[in-house]
């Protein structure tokens, strides 16, 4: 998996409407990725690969653009632009890396093996209204939902759940992976609560096979 490059790019936003721009930036925050609001496209650097603008902006746009009226959320806006910025303007499959919890589960999204953010949820429909809009913002790539088998039987029943909300929802393929023998020694893991960690992992564990059933 790659070692995270987020201080590398920088990505633009042009946008008048203050709450947008002010939901995109925090969201941004989060996750350690630099976003630049400018008022103008002069303003924008060299370094910045895409912006997020609106169409009410009417811009000529000399990098790729994402517009917020195209896209459902913050998180949407980001995931898309940061694939862009690092070349993967249509990847080939998704990924959902779930590690369940009795009170908390952590959740790590991939653009192939590219990890673009990690949440932790206390909330099973939050969890998976955040899982649905992320694969409807890849309408196009297969989709992979890796589930933790080390909550038993609370990983089964999420199992099932997964599969009963998603499996229909075409190119959809659920699997389980062991968390025996995880080990993070000499492993890159970015800073990450305890839950989202252990999602990175079982990533890693099964990353060979995805990227060669993904192409």
């Amino acid at each position: 998996m790659r070692k995270s490059r987020k201080h590398r790019i920088t990505i633009g936003l042009l946008i008048s409407d203050f709450r947008t721009a002010h939901n995109i930036i925090s969201e941004a925050k989060r996750r350690g990725i630099e976003v630049l609001s400018v008022s103008s496209l002069a303003e924008l650097p060299l370094t910045a690969k895409v912006i997020i603008t609106s169409k009410k902006e009417d811009p000529k746009l000399p990098i790729p653009a994402l517009f917020v009226e195209e896209l459902p959320s913050c998180k949407a806006l980001l995931d898309r632009a940061y694939e862009i910025a690092f070349g993967k303007d249509c990847p080939k499959f998704v990924t959902v890396s779930i590690d369940p919890g009795e009170k908390r589960t952590g959740c790590a999204f991939f653009a192939e093996d590219m990890l673009l953010r990690t949440s932790t949820y206390s909330d099973r429909d939050r969890l998976f209204e955040d899982i649905e809009e992320f694969f409807n913002a890849h309408k196009s790539c297969k989709k992979y939902i890796i589930i933790g088998k080390g909550a038993g039987d609370l990983s089964h029943a999420l199992e099932k759940d997964l599969c009963d909300r998603f499996l229909g929802a075409g190119q959809v393929e659920v699997m389980t992976v062991s968390e025996n023998s995880s080990n993070r020694k000499n492993v890159f893991i970015p800073a990450h609560p305890s839950d989202e960690s252990a999602a990175l992992m079982l990533f890693i564990k099964v990353r060979g096979k995805l990227v060669l059933s993904g192409r």
